[in-house]
């Protein structure tokens, strides 16, 4: 099957990617437009959020996506076939990286402290009961790309205020540049994910889910990359095979999380604050679903 296609297929299959599919065809937003890091990233952001496994309302608002998306196939594979969003499945950029010094209702990081890098800890083997839950290492041991001066798709996500990312503002961060050779386990798809769970398999503690052990994985490897397109495809797509079953859920973002220290170069950037970003003159439109209403904008 080609390639093309099977992105196509995975981007309707992942919950979040049919709330992107929905919401640029709300919008009038073209695969012309998601060329656009800004634009792009703000979809994805809002997509996220849209579709939020923790809402009160997931039920209703995940069967009515997924009903709206049915009728999108032409535009999912318009979308992977175009040029201009190839940038979705780059490998992690290691000489463009940022990081978040979060502090908040959900943050627990004193604000203004840099990033530490060279004293990142290996998580443990096994993973722990939080590590096994959230399907990602504890700690604030986490970079984005670095797409245009104050845009990463974790910037994104804390003015978006999508899942974990609600945080106070300003936001104190840092660029990250790697200066050695890293082993990154890169996650474009639901089967790089479900290849990683197979490979250094630990269970859910509810679903029985395959989830990683991230002990067990930090053996191997520095870091895991989650790209936009990874996000995008693999983000609430379940993915089976004889070993079990997996799905990812709740990174919101374009991320790396590292598994143990690095050597880079780290510099404090100005603080960043809410309408930083690049200007958007896209206005998105939220479908109506029964059960959930308002409306949602990107930021002017």
């Amino acid at each position: 099957m080609p390639r093309h296609s099977t992105r196509a297929e995975q981007l309707l299959n992942s919950l979040v990617g049919c709330a992107f599919l929905v919401l640029l065809d709300e919008s009038g937003i073209t695969p012309d437009d998601v060329a656009d890091p800004a634009v792009s990233l703000h979809v994805a952001a809002s997509s996220a959020e849209f579709v939020n496994i923790s809402d009160q309302d997931y039920d209703v608002v995940s069967r009515g996506v997924t009903s709206l998306a049915r009728g999108k196939a032409e535009l999912a594979h318009k979308l992977i076939e175009n040029p201009g969003t190839a940038w979705w499945f780059n490998d992690l950029d290691l000489d463009a990286q940022a990081w978040l010094s979060i502090q908040g209702t959900l943050g627990s990081f004193m604000y203004g402290i840099p990033a530490n890098v060279s004293e990142w800890r290996r998580p443990q083997n096994p993973s722990g009961g939080w590590e096994r839950y959230a399907q990602k290492p504890f700690g604030n041991q986490d970079t984005s790309t670095l797409y245009a001066p104050f845009l990463t798709s974790t910037l994104v996500a804390c003015e978006e205020r999508v899942g974990d990312y609600r945080c106070d503002f300003p936001l104190a961060w840092w660029s990250v540049r790697v200066l050695e050779e890293v082993r990154v386990f890169e996650i474009h798809g639901p089967s790089d994910w479900h290849e990683l769970c197979v490979r250094y398999p630990a269970r859910g503690r509810e679903d029985d889910r395959l989830v990683p052990n991230w002990g067990a994985v930090s053996e191997e490897w520095d870091g895991v990359h989650l790209s936009l397109g990874g996000l995008l495809t693999t983000e609430q797509n379940r993915y089976e095979s004889p070993e079990g079953w997996s799905m990812l859920d709740s990174w919101h973002a374009e991320t790396t999380y590292w598994l143990q220290s690095i050597e880079a170069e780290v510099e404090r950037q100005p603080d960043f604050d809410r309408g930083m970003g690049p200007p958007l003159t896209q206005r998105l439109k939220v479908p109506d679903i029964p059960g959930r209403g308002g409306a949602m904008l990107m930021p002017e």
